[in-house]
C-alpha cells in the first residue's frame, strides 16, 4: 500500500485519541423501560417509508408502522455492522493496514457495542431481530486493492445512510427517550467513523489507481457501489414491517412506495453527502441517480 500521508495519519491519530476520551459504557448508559407505549411514535413520521405517498393515511396504522420500521432499521444496523466487523477484522494488523490499526481497534469496539444495543432494543421490545436480507452479490471480480475500495466504500455508504437517520431522529422529542438516546449515541460515534471512512476511501482509491492491479476496474467499482446504494435504500422498505404493522397488500405497497416521486426525492437527500463525496473525489464520474435511475 502507498505510504500514508502525514495529514491522514494525523487525522487517524486524532480520531483515536477522541475515541478514548469519549468512551462510554453502553451496558450501563441506557435506561431500558419495561415497555414502550404502542401509541407513541417510535420513528419520526417524516422518516417512515410511506411518508409523502398517501399510501397509508390512518395515524394508528402509521404509528404501528413506526414501531416495526424502527425494528427493521435497527435490525439492518445489526446485520450491516456484523458484516463490516468481519471485513475490518480481516485487515487489521496486516501490513497494508498497520498504520491504521490503533484507530481500527476503537472502530471495531464501538461497532460491536452498537450492535449490542440495537439488538437489545429489538429483543426487549419486539422479542426478536428481523432476519438478514440476502447478501449483496459481487457482480465482478476485483483485485486486492480495488476490493479494499469496495469494502470501505460500502462502509461509508452504510454509515452515511444510518447517520442521516440518527442525527435527525435522535433530536425528535415525540419519540420515547430510549429511542432518541440510541440514535443520538450512534450519531455521536458515527461522526468519527464517517470522518475516517471518507479520507480512508480516498486514500485506498488513489492507491488502487496507482497500483493499477486490474485495468479498467474503475467503472466496475463505480457501478458496483451505485448498485449497493440502491440495495441499501431498498432495504429500508420492508414487506415484513408492513405485514407486522397490519398493512394489507404488502408487496404492492412496498413497490409503490419505493418508486414514488416523494420517496425518490428523500433518497437523493439521504444520499446527498456521500454522492458529493464520491463525485468530488473522482471515484464516481456521475452521481447516483436513485433506485430506478442508478
Amino acid at each position: 500500500m502507498a505510504a500514508t500521508s502525514a495529514s491522514l495519519q494525523e487525522l487517524v491519530d486524532s480520531l483515536a485519541r477522541k475515541a478514548r476520551a469519549d468512551y462510554y459504557n453502553p451496558y450501563t448508559r441506557f435506561d431500558w423501560p419495561p415497555a414502550l407505549p404502542a401509541d407513541a411514535w417510535w420513528m419520526s413520521p417524516e422518516f417512515l417509508s410511506v411518508h409523502g405517498t398517501s399510501l397509508v393515511e390512518d395515524e394508528v396504522l402509521l404509528k404501528s408502522l413506526a414501531r416495526y420500521e424502527t425494528v427493521n432499521f435497527f435490525s439492518l444496523n445489526i446485520h450491516g455492522i456484523r458484516e463490516l466487523i468481519v471485513e475490518v477484522a480481516l485487515r487489521i494488523h496486516t501490513p497494508r493496514f498497520a498504520a491504521f490499526s490503533d484507530f481500527l481497534h476503537h472502530f471495531l469496539g464501538e461497532e460491536n457495542e452498537h450492535m449490542w444495543f440495537f439488538a437489545e432494543f429489538c429483543n426487549r421490545y419486539h422479542g426478536k431481530i428481523y432476519p438478514a436480507l440476502p447478501s449483496f452479490p459481487a457482480k465482478a471480480s476485483f483485485g486486492v486493492n480495488w476490493k479494499d475500495v469496495i469494502v470501505f466504500g460500502r462502509i461509508v455508504i452504510f454509515e452515511e445512510i444510518v447517520d442521516y437517520y440518527n442525527k435527525r431522529i435522535g433530536a425528535d422529542g415525540r419519540l420515547p427517550a430510549v429511542v432518541r438516546e440510541l440514535h443520538s449515541a450512534h450519531h455521536h460515534d458515527e461522526s468519527r467513523h464517517v470522518a475516517f471512512g471518507k479520507r480512508f476511501v480516498k486514500h485506498l482509491y488513489d492507491n488502487a489507481v496507482a497500483a493499477d492491479d486490474q485495468g479498467g476496474a474503475r467503472a466496475d467499482v463505480e457501478n458496483y457501489l451505485k448498485s449497493y446504494m440502491s440495495y441499501s435504500v431498498a432495504s429500508l422498505y420492508s414487506a415484513r414491517a408492513y405485514r407486522d404493522a397490519g398493512i394489507a397488500r404488502t408487496t404492492d405497497i412496498r413497490r409503490s412506495a419505493l418508486a414514488h416521486p416523494a420517496r425518490q426525492q428523500f433518497h437523493l437527500a439521504t444520499m446527498a453527502r456521500v454522492n458529493n463525496f464520491f463525485v468530488n473525489n473522482g471515484i464516481f464520474e456521475t452521481k447516483w441517480a436513485g433506485v430506478d435511475g442508478s
